[in-house]
């Protein structure tokens, strides 16, 4: 069974294999990093993963940095393809950092509670920090080089807390689809994918949507029916098990052509057709990434499940819960149930409260949505269910009919207008900070 973490921020595997600079090579490299860089009693060492090109790079040229996030870093990140193309533009060094954690990124040599409790925002601001420093010292003609950063999602809110807390080390920073504010029951979230459902399918969309999903559940109920039997028998009850999770994904990170398409084949079903919602619904979710479970404690470099349950747990909250009448999901995941997680995973000490209290220290710690930094360029999709997360007045740029982070793939003549002026936006900004 598929964790319910495809909200957390991103899921990098949907993107579609857009083609980029085939002569843009990138090496694997590795820098030691202290394991607490706040005890300095506590001298053990690890090793940080980060891929690396000064292909295009000329001596003074700035450095560029694919900010990593809740996922192993991979070569020539399409998510993040506008990224490639300003490294050539502006003969950027370029360094894709890997979060600890994550990845081959390991401290520890298992996810074990008491190994987890490196698996600070703190700890990898610093790690981030000490990489730049070096990076300055180590290669020619940067020993004064302007810094950008680029983050989406997760990796856009690392972005957005670098320049709070290390504001000297960074020019500027671009930030996608980043939350900042952080709350213990995040129903907002579904209640957002509701009304992205209304506004691509209308009501009849949001419609099959609930109903489905209300007569999954009363049929889970019931001890024996035959109707559940058959769609067990189908092998088909997984899509319908995870219609909050198809659903969700196909908002966030779809565009707004897939979406109406996605909308229009809902709706073709009978009211009563069941079987078809079903196969329809697990075809969907075959294209959905497994993230890695909650418990497992061995390492898997792909996965990211348990260490960002740990994060949530520790901070960063937000759990997707269907608290709210106004969402389509009936009660499938009530608010204790996810919270409850933290507890199961990691101890008793994760009450409620105790949980809540870390929330409240993170938003105090780096200002919720008032982070206080200059030089930050924030963007956002207009359906993006983390919106209400972000920065989203006045001083983000809001784009229709994209997905999540789409405003950071490469350019392309196929871009709506408003993208367009968005990555322009970016590059504009960009310049200004290098050039100041």
């Amino acid at each position: 069974m598929q964790i319910q973490l495809y909200l957390i921020f991103g899921i990098i595997q949907l993107v579609q294999n857009v083609p980029l600079d085939a002569t843009f090579k990138e090496k694997p490299l590795w820098i030691r990093q202290k394991l607490d860089h706040f005890n300095k009693s506590d001298t053990r060492t690890w090793k940080m993963r980060y891929l690396a090109s000064d292909r295009y790079y000329k001596p003074g040229g700035p450095l560029f940095i694919n900010v990593g996030g809740e996922w192993e870093v991979t070569y020539k990140d399409v998510l993040i393809g506008l990224y490639y193309e300003l490294v050539k533009e502006f003969n950027a060094y370029s360094a894709c950092t890997e979060h600890r954690y994550y990845g081959k990124s390991q401290p520890r040599p298992n996810w074990s509670v008491e190994n987890l409790k490196y698996l600070d925002i703190k700890q990898a601001l610093a790690d981030l920090a000490h990489f730049i420093r070096h990076k300055r010292k180590t290669i020619p003609g940067m020993q004064n080089a302007k810094v950008v950063l680029f983050g989406c999602s997760y990796a856009g809110t690392m972005s957005i807390y670098f320049k709070r807390e290390y504001p000297d080390l960074a020019a500027g920073i671009w930030a996608a689809g980043a939350p900042v504010w952080y709350r213990l029951d995040y129903s907002d979230g579904n209640v957002s994918i509701g009304k992205a459902l209304r506004i691509v399918g209308g009501d009849p969309c949001y419609d099959r949507i609930e109903n489905t999903t209300l007569t999954y559940l009363k049929l889970k109920k019931l001890k024996d029916n035959h109707i559940l039997r058959d769609l067990k028998a189908k092998n088909i009850t997984k899509g319908l098990e995870e219609i909050d999770m198809v659903t969700a994904v196909n908002i966030q990170h779809r565009n707004r052509t897939y979406l109406d398409k996605f909308c229009k084949t809902l709706v073709s079903f009978d009211n009563n057709d069941l079987v078809g919602m079903a196969t329809y619904l697990t075809k969907e979710l075959g294209k959905i990434p497994e993230m890695g479970s909650y418990n497992g404690t061995k390492i898997n470099h792909e996965s990211f499940g348990r260490q960002w349950l740990y994060q949530q747990c520790n901070g960063f909250g937000n759990f997707q819960t269907t608290s709210s009448m106004h969402q389509p999901f009936g009660n499938k995941s009530p608010f204790t149930k996810q919270v409850d997680r933290c507890r199961k995973e990691f101890g008793p000490k994760y009450t409620i409260d105790y949980v809540n209290s870390k929330i409240d220290e993170m938003n105090v710690k780096f200002g919720g949505y008032q982070p206080g930094i200059q030089n930050a360029y924030y963007t956002f999709s207009d359906l993006d269910p983390w919106r209400l997360t972000g920065i989203h007045d006045e001083r983000a740029t809001i784009i229709p009919g994209i997905g999540h982070c789409h405003e950071m793939r490469v350019r392309s003549e196929k871009d709506w207008p408003a993208t367009k002026a968005a990555k322009q936006k970016g590059i504009d900004l960009i310049r200004s900070w290098i050039n100041a």
